[in-house]
């Protein structure tokens, strides 16, 4: 998941557990005070009855309760009972209210009680030597009904706001990250052989402008690395040979030598062929090191995969004539474009000659399959041989320099090939991939891409 998208989701929670908390709090204080409110009324509804029960007038009796009705009204599901001043045990067994109801009215206080969505109160109410207890209930609907809108509203109004935040907060967050997101962009554009340009750093003094001077700071260490590199393989391609060159020649010239004793020759001849292997193996080594540096681009061209094909199966003729290579054009898009590739002719000419000369090597000469094929991104190279295989343990690292597998030891070679092709196709922003069973065979696929210009 991205950052941005994360501080977005980060944000949106925390101000839900915000707002929640504070639906809540407005819920259960509203609650309380409606609760509160209701008690009250109920209470001077109780307080009027019990002074009416009190008249000794019966026509005053009759004011209160026309007061009561005229200017309170009624409450919905309303009751009264109008009981003795204290409430013996009877009493309390036939109301049905939990004794901890009765506590406050000792006290003179009026007593409160809420069960199954009805208030009960219990009011002492004295005139003269005269007292009664007055225990009124009544339903409040409004309030519940109040209360029911005010949680709909609540409910509501969090996942409207939830929505708005996380807009604002992917928006926020998405203005944030801009100067993040041309830095990757600006990166992005930088390869091997542009590494002299350098990002754009704001006299902001935040941390994007420290993440562009660090940048800035790695490229120009990379920008040093690569041309020490790049004068290293130029120097050592004339360094190297020259005296290569020399020593073979002195070996040849001192085979040509009349006379020279059976032994002498022998001798020459061994110089002459080490120094092949080595003039090979130096050869090989710098155009790995090459390689490592992405070439030259300049050189670059449209390569077209099926020539490239043939031009190294002529190659695999005259190398080893007795080869068994085998071109497989059954798969051919109809499209050439998806046969042509952007890159340099002759590295890609080494690549798949590595491939196809160790396949007809490993495989002692029997048959190798060369098919070609194309999907909607790359032009698909598959080499299938019969040969000895790779073991499942060691696949991994058969493109590391100088490694060759356990089973290639009858086998000539420096394990440079390999490694040599997977730059070469790497730099083509390309990739390979492996498939091989010991004592079966080795399936090696490459994918180029037939748009990368």
């Amino acid at each position: 998941m991205k950052i941005q998208n994360k501080i977005a989701l980060i944000f949106t929670a925390l101000s839900a557990g915000i707002i929640l908390a504070l639906s809540v709090f407005v819920y259960f204080f509203a609650s309380e005070s409606i609760a509160t409110s209701f008690f009250h009324r109920l209470e001077v509804r109780s307080d009027i009855v019990g002074h009416a029960a009190l008249q000794d007038n019966k026509s005053l009796t009759s004011i209160y309760y026309d007061i009561k009705e005229r200017h309170l009204g009624s409450l919905p599901y309303e009751k009264h009972r109008i009981l003795p001043g204290q409430p013996d045990e009877a009493t309390k067994k036939r109301l049905a209210l939990p004794s901890s109801f009765y506590e406050p009215f000792q006290n003179d206080i009026p007593a409160r009680f809420f069960n199954h969505d009805t208030s009960y109160v219990v009011l002492r109410v004295a005139r003269e030597n005269r007292q009664v207890m007055v225990v009124s209930s009544a339903l409040d609907t409004y309030g519940m009904q109040e209360m029911t809108n005010l949680k709909n509203l609540l409910l509501i109004g969090f996942f409207i706001a939830m929505v708005f935040v996380f807009t604002f907060g992917k928006l926020f967050s998405n203005e944030i990250f801009k100067p993040i997101r041309r830095i990757i962009r600006n990166v992005k554009g930088i390869n091997a052989h542009n590494l002299h340009q350098r990002l754009v750093v704001e006299p902001t003094d935040d941390d994007v402008e420290a993440l562009s001077r660090t940048f800035n700071d790695m490229l120009d260490r990379l920008e040093v690395t690569f041309e020490m590199q790049n004068n290293f393989v130029s120097n050592a391609s004339h360094e190297f040979r020259t005296p290569l060159t020399v020593v073979s020649g002195e070996a040849e010239l001192g085979m040509s030598m009349p006379g020279l004793p059976d032994a002498a020759k022998e001798s020459f001849l061994n110089i002459y062929k080490e120094v092949e292997k080595l003039e090979h193996l130096t050869n090989s080594m710098l155009s790995l090191a090459q390689t490592g540096f992405d070439g030259k681009k300049e050189q670059w061209e449209e390569v077209r995969i099926d020539e490239l094909i043939l031009s190294v199966k002529e190659a695999a003729d005259r190398i080893i004539p007795e080869n068994q290579v085998a071109i497989d054009f059954d798969n051919l898009p109809d499209d050439e474009c998806k046969l042509t590739v952007n890159g340099n002719l002759a590295l890609l000419k080494a690549a798949f000659s590595n491939i196809v000369l160790n396949s007809c090597k490993y495989s002692d000469n029997k048959p190798v399959t060369v098919k070609i094929s194309a999907d909607n991104k790359y032009v698909i190279v598959e080499i299938t041989d019969q040969g000895i295989g790779i073991p499942d343990r060691e696949i991994g690292q058969i493109f590391v320099p100088f490694f060759r597998a356990s089973n290639t030891a009858p086998y000539k070679g420096y394990g440079i090939g390999l490694p040599l092709t997977h730059n070469i196709i790497r730099m083509h922003q390309g990739k390979a991939d492996v498939h091989s069973r010991v004592g079966e065979g080795t399936r090696f696929t490459t994918y180029l891409p037939f748009k990368y210009f």
